[in-house]
């Protein structure tokens, strides 16, 4: 009989507590409607570009992360924030919620945002996470952090860093050849075993033909770096084999005038 009062008390205990500190099997609730009104309003400050009633749509503590910047912090930076972004000339802002999940005062919400300048031109696209505080019924954020989904420019190289040109004189009668060798069979190998190469490698040609009928196909590694491997048959062999990167090897030499490139090192100036 102690032991069943001692287990009723305990059930009793608990059921309390649950009751104080809410349901205790309760998850995150769907609040994506709630945050997308509380986007709207954001969204119609942008396009009438009144920034002062951004002041209103952050936590006095709020902190925004952007991308390649420092934190923003507080209320009354946040506001120059956006003045500064409206300087730039972005004239409206979306924000697409994928999703919004509430627990207790505070929503975790994932979304998607694009800026446009004039004419609906996108300026700027990707992704975000933001925390929202329900503070007297009205959601406001307190964190924000994105990133954008453009791919990031490719790499150039800095003063004094080191730039390697390979130049190649194609014969007329092969220009098709290797083009298609470069876009088909090397392009494949340099970028699947070394994801570098394709930040740092552009090649360039001509516009016009040599005197002597050739054309100048560029490969410009800018900036180059020693720790890259940007031997042609070493990627080649590394995709297809020791037979195949032979017979592709003699694809690329066929086309060149006397079979073979030049290749210069240069040091990229301040000017």
């Amino acid at each position: 009989m102690k032991n069943t009062t001692k287990v009723l008390s305990g059930i009793a205990l608990i059921s309390l507590f649950c009751l104080l500190f809410g349901n205790c099997t309760k998850g995150p609730a769907d609040v994506s409607v709630e945050i997308k009104k509380a986007n709207e309003v954001f969204m119609a400050a942008v396009s009438a570009r009144d920034t002062s009633a951004f002041r209103g749509l952050y936590t006095s503590d709020a902190k925004l992360f952007p991308a390649n910047s420092d934190v923003v912090e507080g209320q009354q930076a946040i506001v120059g924030f956006w003045n500064a972004v409206l300087g730039m000339g972005i004239q409206k802002v979306e924000f697409e919620t994928v999703t919004a999940q509430r627990t207790g005062d505070i929503a975790i919400e994932e979304g998607k945002y694009k800026l446009y300048v004039a004419g609906d031109h996108i300026a700027d696209q990707g992704k975000y996470m933001v925390t929202w505080k329900n503070e007297d019924g009205k959601w406001k954020v307190q964190r924000d952090i994105w990133n954008i989904s453009t791919p990031a420019p490719q790499q150039r190289a800095m003063a004094k860093d080191t730039v390697m040109m390979i130049v190649n004189y194609v014969k007329a009668d092969k220009v098709a050849q290797f083009e298609e060798f470069n876009t088909n069979y090397l392009a494949l190998a340099a970028t699947e075993f070394n994801a570098q190469i394709k930040r740092t490698v552009r090649t360039q040609k001509s516009a016009d033909p040599n005197k002597d009928g050739t054309y100048t196909y560029i490969y410009l590694m800018d900036p180059y770096a020693g720790c890259n491997d940007y031997e042609i048959l070493h990627n080649l062999k590394a995709k297809y084999g020791e037979e195949k990167a032979g017979e592709y090897y003699k694809m690329f030499t066929d086309c060149l005038k006397e079979g073979k490139s030049q290749v210069f090192l240069t040091v990229e100036t301040g000017w």
